[in-house]
């Protein structure tokens, strides 16, 4: 199965269906949202991997008494959610122009999506696979996170990987509908929830490190709110908090440089809804970043290599869950992204500002050598 054709097909199919005033605005999308340099790039070349808009085909290999035809329904809904939920956080962040074009495009893509998902399990009450939810949660995740990195006060690992795997909440329901068509138990869709918050936290840590300074100059970064946790950790906070954080970061095997912990990157929450501030987490403080050189803060608390370790730590996890369940493709990339993330943290902890470095001479090569 080509996953790359299946989804351009499946959307050409979709921007067909609307109204004719819509066509070029919708067959453009992915430039409209900056997510691609020209008008022509099609959905399937947009992300560097085939898991972000196909999640439920490459699933469906530990499937295979489903149809054909209802894990098209599936894909098709989820990699609507997915190009929906991106043109909402480029509107919500300001990043794009809130047209009525492209406005009625993400209203279309959300009814397309729900009526997709209803043909995948149309008899199926379960909250984990119902859109609106998913939305709302979303929202919250995207509000809270500007309000974090608005805020210039630090924020620690628990509360960066709740809004993470709440933004990506939308990247569930279609491939559990697919578990419930396939007769799934509930055990098995439990698997099937955590290793879907294993690959997409595990994508986020790796964007949100390569892209921070990107990031931070539109508004924020979570590479530098972390960094300034770290730091305030380092200049000292109440005992009882220190003491509590110093064994969570020995209990998690996070790296360390001198007497400051990079980490906690234990076991991430694996709940996919907004959480507020957990108890092990150190009050903010309200010490001034602006002090330090942003770049050199970052750097010198060694947080990118944790961020890594933590995607390197994701994919594992990824991956035994795909073994677990029979899906020996999406097991296999996982464990492909696991080796490249083990060796980028290695790398990052040996020389700080190396993933970034690495990242922009592999784009300048691509631009320069294509």
């Amino acid at each position: 199965m080509d996953e790359a054709l299946w989804v351009d097909e499946l959307y050409t199919a979709f921007w067909r269906t609307l109204p004719g005033m819509l066509h070029a605005e919708a067959q453009g999308l992915a430039y409209t949202l900056g997510l691609a340099p020209s008008r022509d790039v099609p959905w399937s070349a947009v992300f560097r991997n085939e898991i972000t808009l196909a999640a439920p085909a490459l699933l469906a290999e530990a499937m295979p008494g489903v149809r054909g035809a209802t894990v098209q329904d599936a894909l098709l809904a989820h990699l609507l959610a997915v190009i929906e939920a991106f043109g909402t956080d480029r509107i919500q962040d300001a990043q794009v122009r809130p047209t009525w074009q492209l406005e009625a495009i993400l209203a279309h893509a959300r009814r397309a999506r729900d009526e997709a998902l209803r043909r995948v399990a149309p008899d199926v009450e379960d909250p984990a696979i119902d859109f609106a939810r998913a939305d709302e949660a979303t929202l919250l995740a995207i509000e809270a996170e500007r309000s974090v990195l608005s805020s210039g006060e630090p924020a620690g690992f628990s509360r960066y990987y709740a809004l993470s795997l709440g933004k990506q909440s939308v990247g569930f329901p279609a491939s559990i509908a697919l578990a419930h068509a396939a007769g799934w138990t509930a055990a098995q869709r439990e698997v099937l929830a955590r290793l879907l918050s294993s690959v997409w936290l595990g994508l986020q840590l790796h964007d949100d490190v390569m892209d921070w300074q990107d990031d931070y100059q539109r508004g924020g970064a979570w590479a530098v709110v972390l960094a300034s946790e770290l730091r305030s950790r380092a200049e000292g906070e109440p005992d009882g908090t220190s003491a509590r954080a110093r064994d969570d970061d020995r209990a998690s095997g996070s790296y360390h440089r001198g007497a400051i912990a990079y980490g906690p990157l234990g076991t991430p929450p694996w709940g996919i809804a907004a959480t507020p501030r957990a108890k092990s987490e150190p009050p903010a403080s309200s010490a001034a970043s602006s002090l330090v050189p942003v770049r050199r803060m970052v750097l010198e608390s060694g947080v990118l290599a944790a961020m890594l370790d933590g995607e390197r730590r994701c994919f594992g996890a990824a991956r035994r869950r795909a073994a677990a369940l029979g899906a020996r493709r999406v097991a296999a990339w996982a464990a492909a992204r696991e080796a490249h993330a083990q060796e980028l943290a290695r790398c990052e902890a040996e020389s700080p500002g190396f993933a970034n470095r690495a990242h922009a001479l592999n784009a300048w090569a691509k631009a320069v050598l294509a």
